[in-house]
């Protein structure tokens, strides 16, 4: 793992204990206290974005993804490496429209002065540039997936 996937992983490492840490607030403050915040729903939802856009890559290049494998583990050789590639190719075009309509949502966000309809009104562009940041993360992890899989023996001898 490289120093700059470990830089990811510990700020959403941190800002996962941040969103566990508002949501108990949230819920003691509402239910015990009877006195809800205006800010811990929406902090959450961006720290969630967040997260999610941008580990997406690292969790591609350590294959950490959840994967339907009865099929692909049942192949070898130069068949499993061509399935293992078009599945990878079939995540960076999910990546491009990641980046595509996310550049579009954060460009619209900006030129219209969008800002999210609460109290905290917070400028939308923020949450909305985590979709193609987060894309193109994923794009750049496909490109090292791909590399990881050609470099990859599936000999029957190294699967079992």
């Amino acid at each position: 793992m490289t120093k700059f996937e470990k830089v990811f992983l510990n700020i959403s490492g941190i800002l996962l204990a941040i969103l566990a840490l508002s949501v108990f607030y949230e819920v003691v403050s509402r239910y015990v206290f009877n006195n809800p915040t205006i800010w811990a729903n929406e902090i959450s939802i961006y720290l969630m974005q967040f997260i999610v856009f941008f580990t997406m890559g690292i969790l591609l290049i350590e294959g950490k993804h959840i994967r339907v494998t009865f099929l692909i583990e049942r192949l070898t050789g130069n068949a499993r490496k061509a399935f293992e590639i078009i599945i990878v190719l079939l995540i960076f075009i999910f990546a491009l429209v990641l980046i595509i309509y996310g550049y579009q949502f954060t460009g619209n966000a900006i030129s219209h002065g969008m800002s999210s309809p609460t109290l905290l009104e917070i400028p939308l562009w923020i949450p909305y540039s985590f979709i193609p940041i987060g894309g193109f993360l994923l794009a750049l992890a496909t490109t090292c997936s791909i590399i990881k899989i050609l470099a990859t023996s599936y000999d029957k001898e190294d699967i079992m």
